[in-house]
């Protein structure tokens, strides 16, 4: 018996028959179940109406009722015809697990299965191209989440896996939260230049001017150069001095001073404005000064002065977690507690959802959250001018494809992590998974191109693939990188 589908799409069309045996009776029919055939997956679009018929037979033509659980609001089970009715509205969008009993007069049998609403076509197609992309380029990624926010500010999401190690674990949601790592880099940059937009400091101001401490030129590096990596600071997630260290536990909570006193102890790399060397010390010891001049903790600054304003609601400066005290939501891997992430400070200790990397990434780079005169300074290339990465202001520089874009990569704790905007589309995507892939690389080429081919109406001058795939956007600094 076909099923009836009116203006949405069964996906995954791989049925299972299931049959249980019961105790019956001699005088009676045999203790068989009904016969209930599910697809994995039931997808509809928000908007468009669902009328889906349930495949239920019985071998002995007996009577037959079913019961489903878990239904959205929006959805009803009509007994009459067997049949799942409604239409999804703005808002309804999401992944819901169908429980479906069907029961004859002497047994009965129980199944699953998911029903995924999106948003619109768009999005689906965004979810089964992703799938698409894992299965060829990363199979047995335990999972992974990714969010797209287009030139008209529509959100779109995918995501598919399970949240923590193995299949047993729940499944990934778009509500899951990712250790960002270092993509919380543009996010204590866009902080600071909401400061100088407020004419609270300037990106020439001398670190001691607003932190005396005893950063080693300290009274000379200026703000800049320290948001470029240009400032000559020894990094301490990099050494082993620091990993080392005897007073360095998995709940060790330190100070900014305390990491600052690493680049003391080591000394400068360079003479500030002389080179290119990547710095997490350098910007841990920027969050001093959003402390200071905010008068708040950073995980109150961070709320305060880029989530609220933004609307990003599922993002938090992790100040706090540990394996007693563990993170609402977060995809988690056997690594995901290994040490207290005021280690990392402002250089990585967010964790956020994909949906909100990206809607933060578009009202940064596109000028919306500070003036495009402030923004704009953060993809230009100081590191490559002084002969380093390509590196602006808290931001990694690209062009793949031929495509200029802008963003940040991050690895910690096996996550990885990648922003990327696309000035010429205005179009901003976030990547996340909990889990290092040796295809994790390819796979962002992969989603890439796919969104520069399908999300917006403009011509692109994209290079032929088989021209760009030894780019890469990831460095050998973070490939290798001791704190991942």
């Amino acid at each position: 018996m076909l099923n009836r589908i009116s203006l949405f799409r069964l996906s995954a069309l791989v049925f299972t028959t299931l049959v249980l045996t019961a105790c019956g009776t001699d005088s009676g029919p045999e203790a068989i179940p009904p016969v209930l055939n599910l697809p994995s997956k039931i997808d509809a679009i928000v908007g468009q109406p669902v009328d889906y018929t349930i495949n239920v037979t019985d071998p002995q033509d007996l009577e037959t009722e079913l019961l489903v659980e878990g239904l959205p609001a929006w959805l009803e089970y009509v007994p009459a015809t067997k049949s799942l009715q409604g239409t999804p509205v703005e808002g309804d969008d999401g992944r819901f697990e169908l429980t479906i009993t069907a029961q004859n007069s002497v047994s009965g049998i129980t199944a699953t299965t998911e029903l995924r609403v999106f948003s619109s076509m768009r999005e689906l197609q965004l979810q089964e191209n992703l799938e698409r992309f894992v299965s060829m380029t990363t199979p047995g990624l335990l999972g992974i989440s990714i969010a797209v926010v287009d030139a008209d500010g529509t959100l779109y999401t995918a995501y598919t896996g399970h949240m923590g190690t193995s299949t047993a674990s729940p499944k990934i949601q778009k509500n899951s939260l990712f250790r960002v790592a270092s993509v919380t880099k543009p996010m204590t940059t866009a902080i600071l230049l909401k400061l100088a937009e407020e004419g609270r400091l300037n990106l020439s101001d001398r670190f001691h001017d607003h932190y005396p401490s005893a950063m080693p030129n300290g009274d000379i590096m200026t703000i800049r150069q320290m948001l470029s990596h240009t400032a000559g600071i020894f990094d301490h997630l990099n050494a082993s001095s620091f990993w080392g260290h005897p007073s360095r536990t998995p709940t060790k909570v330190w100070s900014i001073d305390e990491i600052i006193g690493f680049a003391a102890t080591n000394g400068s790399r360079f003479s500030p404005g002389a080179a290119y060397g990547y710095s997490n010390t350098g910007f841990c010891a920027l969050g001093g000064i959003i402390e200071g001049m905010t008068e708040q903790s950073l995980r109150q600054a961070f709320d305060s002065v880029l989530f609220d304003p933004l609307g990003l609601e599922e993002s938090v400066y992790d100040d706090f977690s540990g394996a007693s005290n563990t993170i609402e939501n977060l995809a988690f891997n056997s690594r995901s507690y290994e040490y207290h992430l005021s280690s990392a400070c402002a250089a990585g200790a967010v964790a956020a959802t994909a949906s909100d990397v990206a809607r933060f990434g578009w009202h940064l780079y596109g000028g919306r959250y500070v003036d495009a005169s402030l923004s704009g300074l953060m993809s230009e290339n100081i590191g490559a001018r002084l002969g380093g990465s390509n590196y602006g202001l808290g931001t990694r520089i690209w062009t793949v494809a031929g495509i200029p874009h802008h963003g940040h990569t991050g690895a910690l704790m096996d996550y990885r992590n990648i922003l990327m905007y696309i000035p010429s589309l205005d179009i901003s995507i976030a990547m996340h998974t909990h889990q290092v892939h040796s295809g994790w690389f390819p796979l962002t080429d992969d989603v890439f191109e796919y969104v520069v081919d399908n999300f917006t109406e403009k011509r692109v001058n994209k290079l032929p693939r088989f021209m760009w795939e030894g780019e890469s956007r990831w460095t050998e600094y973070e490939r290798n990188a001791r704190w991942q």
